[in-house]
């Protein structure tokens, strides 16, 4: 089987594909099923779905933004988005169904939940992936002063990606998903603490650049908070990561 390794990641994506690929992990899916991923993003999750259904199995990648995928004999590269467009498929099209938190919130989260659980084989696994309403900490700073500032730029990043209801899949998913039928499933949150100067300040500094226009910050304070970022003195706590994997009863 030939893949094609994606492009960089864009750096809200990087959030959750360890998480994601954390659940995979755990997962028994098996070479020629078929897999459908919303929200592939720049196709890091994409690239292990395909390894793992091999080369006669299939991999339907969606997402409203399909500029970083690229299609391959196991990759069905499709431009969806949630809010406007039905989902790729019919009833009882895939065997697992994976989806990350989309680009901004969801307009009717339990419409999307309510097409994937109808596309979803008997015995297979709905994957749903979200940034949590928990907000983040900041455990330390250099003064007053700069802990404020970064406390606003986390802030206004937080509700960037979660929306004004505080998370993608409602704050209640698990009822959600219980009303489809989906009764066996598992939570698994993550959290870590960031460094100035380590990787996930990094990300952070990233994620702010990409959020820039969204975001209620001006230029010197986005250069200032960058700046933060890579100091030593900077101890935050992370972005509290969702991953629900539930499939019914059998």
């Amino acid at each position: 089987m030939t893949t094609t390794l994606p492009a960089r990641s864009g750096p809200i994506h990087h959030l959750l594909n360890p998480s994601i690929l954390n659940v995979l992990g755990r997962l028994d899916i098996r070479t020629n099923q078929r897999v459908l991923e919303i929200g592939a993003g720049t196709g890091e999750i994409t690239h292990r779905l395909a390894q793992l259904v091999g080369r006669y199995g299939s991999v339907t990648a969606a997402d409203a933004d399909t500029s970083h995928l690229t299609g391959t004999a196991v990759i069905d590269v499709q431009q969806r988005d949630p809010n406007r467009d039905l989902l790729p498929g019919q009833a009882h099209s895939y065997d697992h169904i994976v989806a990350r938190w989309p680009h901004g919130t969801l307009r009717d989260p339990a419409d999307v939940i309510e097409q994937m659980t109808a596309r979803l084989r008997p015995g297979g696994w709905l994957i749903l992936a979200d940034i949590t309403p928990t907000p983040p900490r900041i455990y330390r700073a250099p003064d007053d002063e700069t802990g404020t500032l970064i406390h606003t730029v986390m802030q206004q990043v937080h509700h960037a990606l979660t929306g004004p209801h505080g998370a993608t899949w409602t704050a209640d998913p698990e009822t959600l998903l219980l009303s489809h039928s989906m009764v066996q499933h598992c939570v698994h949150t993550a959290t870590e603490t960031w460094t100035g100067g380590g990787p996930g300040c990094r990300l952070l500094a990233d994620v702010v650049t990409h959020l820039r226009p969204r975001l209620d910050v001006t230029h010197e304070d986005a250069e200032r908070f960058a700046d933060l970022m890579t100091d030593t003195r900077v101890l935050l706590g992370s972005y509290e990561r969702r991953v629900i994997h539930a499939g019914e009863r059998i």
